[in-house]
Order: C-alpha cells, then sequence, then structure tokens
C-alpha cells in the first residue's frame, strides 16, 4: 500500500492516473505505460513500468495532478531480461531472470538488479541459488526488505533482502516453497503484517491449473493450498465449477484473503491458522463467492492512505471492444458476504446445480487460464492448444 495519493489503472491498452477525492474515484491523465504490464507506485509518487513487448524500463515523477514531471526511457539492460519490479526510495529493484550474452551462455537462471536512479547505475544483488531454467517472477515490499519470489522449476524459493540503505543491500535468509504444478509461473504476490499469498499457474500435457499458497509470514514450512485445475480428468470429462481467479489481495489487519474471481465477482477466503500444515491442505472448498456488481472483477487494488477500502476494476465488453470501469468498495461490506458453514454449504449446492458445463470443454478453461485474455476469445483462436504451452513458456 502506497501512501501517495494518485495512483495508477488500467485503461485499455494504457494506463492512466486517478485519485479519490470526496470520496469519489477521479480519472486523470493517460500515460506513456501499456496496460497489462508489471507496474509500481512509490509513497513519494516514482513510478516504473516495464514494457516486455519494447523491451524497455519507463519511470517517471508523478505529481499531484496525475502528469508526469519527468519520464525516461531506458532499454533493458544487458544484464538482466526484467519481468517483476518495485521502488525503494530512489532505487527501482528489478526480479527476472540473467541475459544470455551477457553472461556468455544458454542457461537462463533467477536474478535480482538494482537501479540507482541517480548514478544511473544496475547492482546486482547476492542471489544464492543459481538454478537451469528459472526467473524471478515478483518482488514484495515489507517495510525495508524486498522479497524475491522464485518461480516455474521445482525447487521454488522466497528470498529476503534488507534494502534499508538501498544502494547497499543484502540477502537476509531464503526460504523453500512448496511445489503446485510443471512449468509452474508466479502471477501475484501479496502480504499483510501476518500473511503472504501468492497466485501462481502451471501446464502441462493433461491440462493446466491455477494456486494460491498461504504461509505465515517468515513460516513457510506449513500452507494452505487453494486451487483450480483445468484440464482432462480421470474420466474424460470434469463437471466442477471452475472459477478464473485474476488477482488476490490480502486484508490488512485481519486474516481475509481476496480473490478477484472474473465472472465470478470476488471470492472471500478466511484463513485458519490451525489448517495450516506441510501435508498440502487443499481448502478451495471454503471460499465463498459473490457478484453484486454483475460485472468481471479483474484486479483489487488498495486505495491509498485508506485500509478499509479497495478499488475494484472491472472489465466489460468483448475482445476488441473492451472497457474498464471502476468502484469504490468497503472491505466490510464485501466480508459481510462470507457467510456461515451452513449457508456456505447451500451455496455450494447451488453452484453444483446451476452450472451446465457443456460436456468436456476443458480446453475453454485452460485457454482462458493461462492466457488471461492476451491471446483473446476463445472462440476466435484457431490454433493447436499445445501451442499455448510454448506460448507460456514466453
Amino acid at each position: 500500500m502506497t501512501d501517495y495519493p494518485i495512483f495508477l489503472l488500467p485503461k485499455g491498452e494504457i494506463m492512466i492516473t486517478g485519485v479519490i477525492q470526496e470520496q469519489e474515484l477521479k480519472l486523470l491523465k493517460k500515460t506513456l505505460f501499456p496496460s497489462g504490464n508489471r507496474f509500481a507506485i512509490s509513497n513519494n509518487g516514482l513510478a516504473a513500468c516495464i514494457d516486455c513487448e519494447k523491451k524497455i524500463i519507463l519511470y517517471g515523477q508523478i505529481n499531484n495532478n496525475g502528469d508526469f514531471d519527468y519520464i525516461k526511457i531506458i532499454p533493458f539492460p544487458s544484464i538482466i531480461s526484467p519481468k517483476s519490479l518495485c521502488i525503494i526510495k530512489n532505487n527501482i529493484v528489478f526480479g527476472g531472470e540473467n541475459n544470455h550474452d551477457f553472461f556468455n551462455n544458454i542457461n537462463s537462471h533467477e536474478l535480482v538488479v538494482s537501479y540507482s536512479i541517480p548514478s544511473d547505475k544496475f547492482t546486482v544483488v547476492d542471489m544464492p541459488f543459481k538454478e537451469y531454467d528459472k526467473c524471478v517472477d515478483d518482488l514484495l515490499i515489507d517495510n525495508n526488505k524486498v522479497i524475491a519470489v522464485d518461480d516455474i522449476v521445482y525447487p521454488k524459493y522466497l528470498i529476503e533482502y534488507d534494502f534499508s540503505n538501498p544502494d547497499y543491500p543484502y540477502l537476509i535468509k531464503s526460504y523453500n516453497l512448496p511445489e503446485n504444478g510443471t512449468y509452474e509461473r508466479i502471477r501475484k504476490g501479496t502480504l499483510n503484517e501476518d500473511y503472504v499469498a501468492l497466485l501462481s499457474s502451471s501446464f502441462g500435457m493433461d491440462g493446466g491449473g491455477r494456486y494460491i499458497n498461504i504461509f505465515r509470514k517468515g513460516f513457510y514450512d506449513d500452507y494452505i493450498r487453494l486451487s483450480q485445475w483445468y484440464g482432462i480428468s480421470n474420466n474424460n470429462e470434469d463437471s466442477d465449477k471452475k472459477y478464473f481467479w485474476r488477482d488476490i489481495y490480502l486484508v490488512p489487519n485481519q486474516n481475509i484473503l481476496l480473490i478477484s474471481s472474473d465472472e465470478d465477482g470476488i471470492g472471500i477466503y478466511r484463513i485458519e491458522n490451525d489448517y495450516m500444515s506441510q501435508q498440502d491442505n487443499e481448502d478451495s472448498d471454503s471460499i465463498c463467492y459473490f457478484n453484486s456488481w454483475d460485472k468481471k472483477v479483474i484486479k483489487i487494488l488498495p486505495v491509498p492512505n485508506d485500509k478499509e477500502k479497495v478499488i475494484l476494476v472491472f472489465e466489460e465488453g468483448e475482445k476488441e471492444n473492451v472497457k474498464n470501469s471502476y468502484e469504490i468498495t468497503s472491505i466490510d461490506d464485501i466480508i459481510s458476504n462470507l457467510t456461515n458453514d451452513d449457508e456456505f454449504d447451500d451455496d455450494d449446492e447451488y453452484y453444483d446445480d446451476g452450472y451446465d458445463s457443456g460436456g468436456n470443454d476443458w480446453e475453454r478453461d485452460y485457454f482462458d487460464a493461462m492466457t488471461d485474455g492476451q491471446m483473446g476469445d476463445y472462440d476466435d483462436f484457431n490454433g493447436n492448444i499445445d501451442d499455448i504451452d510454448t506460448w507460456s513458456r514466453g
């Protein structure tokens, strides 16, 4: 959560600045930041974005009017192909994989690099692991610590760095993380005072899945696992209701995880410490879904300087006519939809009875889960479903 009053929102193919005035969300200025790419904004309004298509980094200072006082564009450095970023003071921290040409080899491995804006210099941060074909998929800020989340080939790691002095960061500790599936990639990380949650996806010959692992901060042996599988079951048919998880948000000072679930609105999950285990405790049936907006919910964003509200980002329209809309929502109003056990069982029956699988539609579910809308609509896709595996590997 940032203290800066101006924030960034996706609007079509670009990002737009916004502000909350008198409890209303006001859109301000269009930016050069492309929508759908990783971005970050600091407490003093320094904003940065990775443009993976053009292989450039954009950064600049946003003023109170929502304009950039300046914006600079630099090419990807020779040392790293960045996939994630965060901002600490006047340093932009990048996570990704090493550049093959720079290291004179064909094997990539995970890497964290810090870019000092005042000195215009990239510095490699100590990496305790250098495993083949691995990458740092997300970076989380926890006070003066940066938490790097490593992906895709087991074993997976979570690595903590001390950035109290951003020009001289150092390694604190690393932790092993549980494996969920083949070719697993971290989609999003979120944390609050007590917990860390990671949203990831995997794919293989028999389909793909989305997973959420929830840990107590600093204790990563025990966890809770939530999952959705998009693939062929043993009976070559899967009639279970599927939920398309797109974003996650840990509510500050509470044991509540919110999950943006596309056409199913918001999923609410209450974290129970007693349920955490090393035995892969699956608890997806305990998620309560509701959609009072009758819109696709694609993102859940914090409201600056307000821990009691969130901004919901909706997606409306189809294909080339996709539009975004927004709403400021009270977290208490969302949590009020979390029912007791008896009511939740009734909701489960409603979904089971009301969902028509249309036969074996696993390919559509798999396509939607893996592409996240980046390859258009499934009905317009003329390729082989195996092509999605190749595309997902980047």
